[in-house]
């Protein structure tokens, strides 16, 4: 029996031991990098919001900064209403009266710092190539799309005033609206979209984090942020899990895409159609919308089969603008030709789906000598 306990507390010993070194270099790694966050200082559940699912927090931003897989970082600004800040003081100088254009769309809207994001390139190219002042306003934000874009129009039109729109619908869209906001649109007595609730992954997520932080003992937060990565969450995603996967649509060369897709396919169509009505609306000329459309890296280059992605989601939007008589640019052929062989110079590297800096140039100068022939008439 002595020898017993005299094993048992070896076995302890050696227990607290490895666990003290494994707080010690848990907390060292949190120090000086950290490799694997465990001070999760800025989790909180100020992202959330039951209109636009999720929004931008004035400073501190956790959700995804696109380009940071490059090594490049910068920081982003938005006020009350979800609109960029930005310093466009230089492209407004001598303007007496700015033409306003309200931007609409995801992460590709969004865009990276002040200077590299569409309507900063835009205004630039209005300034410099056609003496014109364009005042842009900004509302891109990550993971947006038309579901959304109906209450968050609804919500800016009154208080920006624009005298034009843009709305860019992205690839990722279609599964957007369908896979991750349909269950949540909250629809008024008349059927209307009145806002877009939490995403219960998303919540379940900060509550997780917001719970291991409370841990003292970063072994113990180590251990909680496991649970929550390879246990919690998977059940969550699992029972919210949709059929429709992210590009499969996109790669699909069926040639019976709008009967397989029709599900999806309708509320998106029925997103578009509600938003189309709002800025009709507003509107009252439909000259005044533009709705734009731009590849991915797939639709230029192709794969292995030599197939490159079908326009499923691009032609749904222009019909829709047809139909409303919006205007509508889709920029894929136009970057095909000034990618050149290579379009892949022209996208970030490592995983990101985005324009890098010289494709969103280029893709920015193709909307700008659009909305220049097509859209925008000076006043100024």
């Amino acid at each position: 029996m002595k020898e017993w306990f005299h094993f048992l507390g070896k076995a302890a010993l050696l227990v607290i031991t490895w666990a003290v070194i494994f707080e010690i270099g848990l907390r060292m790694q949190q120090y000086f990098g950290p490799l694997y966050d465990l001070e999760l200082a800025n989790i909180n559940l100020n992202w959330e919001s039951n209109v636009l699912n999720h929004k931008p927090e004035p400073e501190n931003q956790n959700l995804c900064i696109y380009g940071d897989l490059t090594g490049f970082s910068y920081k982003r600004s938005y006020d009350t209403n979800g609109i960029r800040i930005i310093d466009d003081a230089a492209l407004l100088a001598g303007c007496r009266n700015p033409i306003s254009v309200l931007f609409l769309g995801d992460s590709f809207m969004e865009g990276f710092d002040d200077k590299n994001t569409l309507p900063y390139q835009v205004a630039k190219y209005f300034k410099t190539e056609r003496g014109v002042c364009l005042k842009t306003y900004n509302a891109g934000y990550t993971s947006y799309s038309p579901a959304i874009f109906v209450p968050q129009a609804k919500k800016l039109l009154p208080i920006v005033r624009p005298d034009y729109i843009v709305v860019d619908v992205d690839e990722t869209d279609l599964y957007d609206d369908f896979a991750r906001y349909r269950r949540l649109i909250v629809r008024n007595e008349r059927g209307q979209n009145v806002g877009v609730k939490v995403s219960p992954i998303g919540h379940e997520c900060s509550i997780g984090l917001m719970e291991a932080r409370k841990h003292p003992l970063y072994l113990m937060r180590f251990a909680a942020k496991l649970w929550l990565t390879f246990v919690r969450l998977p059940s969550a995603i699992e029972k919210y899990r949709s059929d429709l996967t992210l590009f499969s649509y996109s790669q699909d060369q069926g040639a019976d895409l709008e009967q397989k897709y029709s599900e999806a396919l309708l509320s998106f169509r029925q997103n578009l159609q509600e938003l189309a009505e709002v800025l009709k609306d507003y509107t009252k000329d439909g000259s005044r919308v533009l709705f734009i459309s731009h590849p991915h890296l797939r639709h230029l280059k192709p794969d292995a089969a030599g197939h490159v992605w079908n326009d499923l989601v691009s032609s749904t939007v222009q019909k829709t603008c047809v139909a409303n008589d919006f205007l509508f640019f889709n920029a894929t052929a136009t970057l095909k030709q000034r990618f050149g062989s290579h379009p892949e110079d022209f996208y970030w590297e490592n995983g990101d789906m985005h324009f890098n800096f010289k494709g969103l140039e280029e893709y920015s100068a193709a909307v700008a000598a659009f909305m220049a022939s097509a859209m925008v008439n000076p006043r100024d």
